[in-house]
């Protein structure tokens, strides 16, 4: 099978449907997203539309949560809070319902898909250290790879069966990675619509279980655009200026 990994959309609708295009021509069976659909991005409700046409395997985000109400916004620092008060009110009734009944995880085969990490999965918990990946592989059992998103860092966190030693791989530019039998895998896409990695491209991953490629794909969209659409609805500045940085 051929999965395309979209996490951390945010709203943002031109970088969506740039990573969709660039995926075409792998003629992927079925596409993963790892959470946050909504929150920062001025297009909130076209990019649950797209993603819910494409039958995709979704898992709840923080922002998704926010957003529904199954989670208190004062987590959040004062900019997202904003964002998300504001998708709050672009979004319907049927919307906000799907983002309900989004799981907090979803397994498959030897693989599972959550948002942060294995390790409270409901308190969204980042992965950003060696530290953090040991819990989540903690939980992982015998699966073989966790995907996951949130820190909206294309990269990889490795650790050999038996061993307690944890390799951290950077993949802000792109790149793949063939996943080994005896090894365990936290895998991170980066983010479609707010990277934060230093790469401002939308950041998406190709996953083949069968030659078991895990491939990151780094893709230019016309961030102009959406930062004109983010003006013209009032999103917090800070929301619209870090997108050309990728920060």
């Amino acid at each position: 099978m051929k999965y395309g990994v979209i996490s951390d959309i945010h709203g943002n609708l031109v970088a969506l449907e740039a990573v969709l295009e660039e995926l075409k021509s792998f003629e992927v069976d079925r596409f993963i997203c790892p959470g946050d659909v909504v929150g920062y991005g001025p297009n909130p409700a076209e990019c649950i539309t797209r993603v819910r046409n494409l039958d995709a395997v979704v898992v709840l985000g923080n922002h998704d949560a926010a957003v529904c109400a199954e989670m208190d916004i004062g987590w959040f620092n004062p900019f997202a809070r904003e964002a998300i008060i504001w998708t709050r009110d672009q979004l319907s009734e049927n919307d906000i319902k799907w983002l309900k009944m989004l799981p907090l995880t979803y397994d498959f085969d030897q693989y599972i898909v959550v948002h942060s990490s294995l390790a409270e999965p409901q308190a969204f918990h980042y992965i950003q250290s060696t530290s953090d990946a040991k819990i989540c592989f903690e939980h992982m059992d015998s699966l073989r790879a966790c995907i996951i998103g949130h820190s909206h860092v294309a990269e990889v966190y490795v650790r050999e069966e038996g061993k307690s030693a944890i390799q951290r791989i950077a993949m802000q530019d792109g790149g793949e990675l063939r996943l080994e039998c005896d090894y365990r895998y936290i895998l991170n896409c980066g983010s479609v619509g707010q990277p934060r990695d230093g790469n401002p491209y939308a950041a998406c991953a190709l996953f083949d279980t069968d030659t078991m490629v895990f491939q990151i794909r780094r893709v230019p969209y016309d961030i102009r655009e959406v930062q004109l659409r983010m003006r013209k609805v009032g999103l917090p500045d800070i929301l619209i200026e870090r997108l050309e940085y990728g920060v």
